[in-house]
């Protein structure tokens, strides 16, 4: 028997989905998707994939944003509002991050040193501004360690959603060459490339992320109400790929197989959860 384009298509474009599985999801986002367009007020509106597990997965409470590639992207530099935050001095990082010309000319809507932004989240009430104002917030991996306990309490332990992300200064290089620091003999990588902290913006701002779970439920964002019903069930489908194939681990394949999952549903910020199996 022959196959035509659109099953070839079919065949490339979903890799966990069975042809059931794909025609619940498009019902269920279609759904959404209507519903939201009885309603005033923005057309764009994150859409979540939750995930109900048989098992946790992770055995303790986890900090580090965890990021899936899309085939849709989900967003661009252009339209985030993103928050850096860099090791001190911050006019070594900001200097040649926002220098007129630089590949991040343009690309943070805030760059704060380490101490500023522990001065930030010291107070709750700041600490939730900085939250809500904020579409991204990147932090310097250097840094990133420091976080847990400087958070606990806010709103940030609360709701992972923005929890920060690293960021590499610039590309890992064996050849570094690494300079003393003013406050100790200890030799450091201080090189700042704008040209790769901006491929890696890129990649945060077109990929979804999250953060394994110590009960039995994820919730992932996998597009927005504005994107065609189509390119949101691929995003669905890489999602459930990244989560369930060993070949992602150990960052990805945290759930063991579909058959790990009990139940998939679909939702806004502020509806009904959608079941798609």
């Amino acid at each position: 028997m022959s196959v035509t384009k659109k099953q070839t298509d079919s065949a490339r474009r979903f890799h966990v989905l069975d042809a059931h599985l794909q025609t619940e999801s498009l019902k269920a986002v279609k759904a959404l998707q209507e519903h939201l367009q009885l309603e005033e007020g923005s057309q764009h509106q994150p859409v979540y994939l939750v995930i109900d597990t048989k098992s946790p997965t992770a055995q303790e409470k986890q900090f580090t944003p965890r990021i899936i590639p899309l085939p849709n992207r989900i967003g661009k530099v252009g339209d985030q509002k993103i928050f850096l935050v860099t090791k001190d001095p911050v006019s070594h990082y900001r200097e040649p991050i926002a220098k007129k010309g630089s590949p991040t000319e343009d690309s943070f809507g805030s760059i704060v040193a380490f101490q500023k932004f522990r001065s930030i989240v010291h107070s709750r009430k700041s600490a939730a501004k900085l939250y809500h104002d904020n579409d991204l917030i990147l932090i310097d991996h250097r840094l990133h360690k420091l976080l847990p306990p400087l958070l606990r309490g806010t709103i940030f332990e609360k709701s992972n959603k923005k929890y920060p992300i690293m960021l590499q200064m610039a590309r890992p290089s064996m050849d570094a060459k690494l300079v003393q620091s003013k406050k100790s003999t200890k030799m450091k990588d201080e090189r700042v490339d704008p040209e790769y902290i901006q491929k890696q913006v890129r990649m945060i701002c077109r990929s979804t992320t999250f953060v394994p779970s110590k009960g039995s439920c994820i919730s992932i964002i996998v597009g927005y109400s504005d994107m065609s019903t189509e390119k949101l069930v691929e995003n669905i489908d890489s999602v459930l790929e990244y989560l369930t194939d060993v070949k992602f681990a150990p960052v990805g394949g945290i759930i063991k197989g579909m058959d790990r999952i009990s139940d998939l549903h679909v939702k806004l910020a502020e509806s009904v959860t959608l079941p798609i199996n």
